[in-house]
């Protein structure tokens, strides 16, 4: 007889989740402590480095070693299939408005690929922000708005079809413009104004990406689009 589903992780603050990715956790102190700490599968292993105490591992727990050592209080939710990635496993067990990502990007591009697919498959409209050395980037569906310096880069890549109706602050506007994977993107824009705002059409949602050192107005704008600022 199979095993019942775990409950899903149910939370009304955003959630942390670190991933296996090197990453330095740069930009973490701009969360509150109070958010909760996930890690999927092999990204306990950095969360502890780190003296981050995560809630819960999930994954098919492969990159984990001497799983029997961590501490008791993690819980260990083992989830063996093979047709999600642990990134996904996780989108699926962490019901929070909003989740921040570390350890997603970089390194190894078909996992970032992967990351990517599970983002444009997510039937939800909550953002996800990944954090990486270089970028960051959140998930949108639907309208945005960000306070960044002039001149900033900013790029739009659609997860699928998307359709945008105006644009504010941006060197070249998107207005009217219908973005879809292999046909257009709207990467390497360039902010204009300090208020950049965007109006989107029906579609499948959209990445924003930013340099790493626009953390703090992207994670505030994701703040407002989880209803949470």
């Amino acid at each position: 007889m199979p095993s019942a589903a775990p409950p899903p992780f149910v939370l009304s603050t955003p959630a942390i989740l670190i991933g296996a990715a090197p990453t330095d956790l740069a930009g973490i102190e701009l969360c509150a402590p109070e958010w909760p700490v996930f890690a999927a599968d092999g990204g306990v292993h950095t969360a502890l480095a780190n003296h981050l105490h995560p809630r819960a591992v999930i994954g098919d727990m492969d990159s984990i070693g001497a799983i029997d050592q961590l501490d008791p209080a993690i819980a260990l939710i083992h989830q063996a299939g093979q047709d999600d990635t642990d990134f996904e496993k996780c989108l699926n067990l962490i019901h929070a408005p909003l989740i921040v990502g570390f350890g997603f990007l970089g390194a190894r591009h078909d996992h970032m690929l992967a990351v990517l697919h599970s983002l444009a498959s997510l039937a939800d409209s909550r953002p996800v922000i990944l954090v990486g050395q270089d970028d960051v980037m959140v998930r949108v569906r639907g309208d945005c708005q960000f306070h960044l310096p002039i001149d900033t880069r900013v790029s739009l890549w659609p997860l699928g079809r998307q359709n945008f109706i105006q644009s504010q602050g941006l060197a070249w506007p998107v207005d009217g413009l219908t973005m879809e994977i292999g046909k257009q993107a709207g990467t390497s824009n360039r902010v204009t104004a300090t208020k950049v705002k965007i109006k989107a059409g029906p579609g499948d949602g959209y990445m924003v990406i930013l340099p790493a050192d626009c953390l703090h107005p992207l994670l505030q704008a994701a703040l407002h689009l989880a209803n949470l600022s």
